[in-house]
């Protein structure tokens, strides 16, 4: 096949109605906005989904708050706590490494008299 056997569909296309696919019939300003109220009612569809689920979740994490209250033993506790801390130290660690900061902060330059009490 030759490229002069191929036609040049771009010399023959019409800005205002395009040769679309799927509805051949509609034109450029329509396809514009059918977009436009789509983007919006999915916009809006996913901002109520998302209230529904965050409405959820607020209720279960009080629910799981107060399970974990009343059923948790103070050794699960101190556990969780441990853990908790442990991540957090590694994620300021990291955090400093990214910012090019040495690994521990700078102590306190405050004076403080040792016979005072806290």
């Amino acid at each position: 096949m030759d490229l002069k056997d191929i036609p040049d569909r771009w010399k023959k296309l019409n800005v205002e109605n395009p040769p679309y696919r799927y509805f051949p019939n509609r034109s450029a300003k329509q396809t514009r906005v059918y977009s436009w109220i789509g983007m919006a009612a999915f916009g809006a569809f996913s901002w109520i989904v998302f209230q529904m689920v965050e409405k959820y979740t607020d209720s279960k994490q009080e629910m799981w708050k107060e399970y974990a209250r009343t059923h948790m033993t103070f050794q699960q506790a101190s556990m969780n706590k441990n853990t908790q801390d442990a991540y957090r130290e590694i994620m300021m660690n990291a955090r400093r490494q990214r910012l090019g900061l040495p690994k521990e902060a700078p102590g306190s330059v405050e004076i403080r008299d040792p016979n005072e009490e806290p």
